[in-house]
Formats: structure tokens, sequence, C-alpha cells
């Protein structure tokens, strides 16, 4: 019987194609593996040398707080090490944020409407606050606070030191504390600031400006919102609307139909002509 030989059989392009995919892969994931061991290593090494201890803070100025205040703020202690820290909890440390430290700024100090802590290697940590800017009084009872346009609780002002702020009366708060959202409606408090800058739009740069009379815009009543001038003339607007006309109108009636020693109400709520009526 004769023997026939076999020429050598080729293997389909594919097959070597899928084999060459899958000793890629294979590299791959050993690569990924040794960088991660190392990053590990790393981090490990890190996280227990002295040499990455926290010596020093870079702090921006800021308007309400020294240096050692947000310091103390941020809860961070001198010598501990810095990746302990940046990983301690919950936040960007992948941009070196210390997220603890900037909620703890935050929840502690009321002016601070955003805070920034970043680890600096090898030993600093640097702190910057964006800080919330007081724009009103609201008036209590008992009691004065100071608030932002968003209606956060910034200050107690007991002694009504800040005299150059709008104030707000009509609001009435259970226990406020400091840093917390005033518990008002939305509406409520834009249509207090909304009394506020139409008085300044219509006062514009005029002489017989109307807005250093003003003692406090009530929001007691939503649908009846209004404002006293100078202790004496109490101004009703009804509701917030066609409010450049109904101040424009208040103030043409108190600053000339109006004596200085007259007392009362002037009525501009509805679309018909204002009504003054004096006290009895």
């Amino acid at each position: 019987m004769k023997v026939r030989r076999i020429k050598d059989v080729q293997i389909p392009p594919y097959k070597i194609n899928k084999r060459k995919r899958k000793i890629k892969r294979i590299l791959r994931f050993v690569k990924c593996l040794l960088v991660t061991i190392l990053f590990a290593m790393t981090i490990v090494y890190a996280a227990l040398s002295p040499y990455f201890n926290i010596e020093k803070f870079d702090i921006s100025k800021s308007l309400h707080y020294d240096e050692n205040h947000l310091m103390e703020a941020s809860r961070i202690q001198k010598g501990r090490n810095g990746f302990r820290t940046l990983f301690s909890g919950a936040g960007k440390f992948y941009l070196f944020r210390i997220g603890t430290a900037e909620r703890n700024i935050e929840d502690s100090c009321p002016y601070v409407k955003d805070a920034i802590v970043r680890y600096v290697i090898p030993s600093t940590v640097s702190i910057e606050v964006e800080e919330r800017v007081a724009a009103a009084v609201v008036r209590m009872n008992d009691i004065n606070v100071l608030i932002d346009r968003e209606g956060f609780l910034l200050e107690f002002d007991t002694e009504m030191v800040h005299t150059e702020l709008p104030v707000i009366v009509g609001i009435e708060l259970e226990s406020p504390k400091l840093g917390d959202k005033i518990g008002v409606s939305e509406k409520i408090l834009l249509s207090a600031f909304k009394v506020f800058d139409t008085i300044s739009e219509v006062d514009g740069s005029k002489e017989d400006m109307l807005l250093p009379h003003v003692d406090y815009v009530d929001v007691g009543d939503p649908y009846n919102i209004g404002f006293s001038l100078q202790s004496r003339v109490i101004v009703n607007l009804g509701e917030i609307d066609d409010l450049y006309y109904k101040i424009t109108a208040a103030k043409t009636i108190f600053t000339q139909n109006i004596k200085s020693t007259e007392r009362g109400k002037l009525d501009c709520s509805s679309s018909a002509n204002p009504v003054f009526t004096p006290e009895s």
C-alpha cells in the first residue's frame, strides 16, 4: 500500500487573529494588575511615611473668619498623615479634595457657601471658601437674623448693627439655627426682595429717593404685601403685580401729597387710583 504524504495544514486566518486577541487581552490584564499592585504599594507607603504628614495650612482670605477659625473648623490635625486624611471620608479624593473637612467647614461656618479643601503633596492643606453675602434682616419679636438672598440664616443681629440692610417682617421662625435655610416659601422671600429692588429701580439716580425712608417690608400676608415709611405711613401693595406702577404712585403721593406730620395708610393694592386714609 502506498503511503501518501499529507501537506502541512494551514490554520485559518480568523483563528490566528482570535488567538492574538486573546493573548493581548491577557497581557492587558497582567499590565493592569501590575499597575494596580504598584499603585496600592505606593499608597500604603505614603500612608505610613512621616514624609507626608501635614505640617502647614495655606488658607485664602475670608471676610468673616480668620485662618485659625477655618483651620479648627476643618478638624484636620497637624502631624497626621496627609493620605490617611484624604481617604478618611467620602469626597472627590481623585482631585485631592478632603470631603470630610469641606463638610465640617460648611456645617460650622454659616457664611460659607462652598469650601474647597485640598491636600497638597507632601505636607500642606489648602483651604478656599466662597462666602454668602448678607442681603436683609428678618425682624421677629425678640430676635433679628441676617439672611442672604437664598434665605440662609447667617448671623443673629440682636443689636441691629446692620441698619443699612433692608428689613423684612411678617416671618416667624421656630428655633432658628444659623446655617439653615429659612423656613418660608421661596415665593414669599422673592416677593420681599422684589419690593426692595423695585423701589431702588423707581428711585434711579433721582434726589428724592424713597428707599431711605422705608422701615421694613411686611410679607405676613402674601396677598397683601406692604411696607412702612418713616414709621408713620403704611403702604399696601396687595399682590405682587404691576409693582413698578404701584410703587411709583406711592412715591409720588408720599413726597408730594402727604404732609410730614400726617400718619395713615396708603392703599395701592388695586388698579384704581391710590387712596390715602389719615389716621384718626
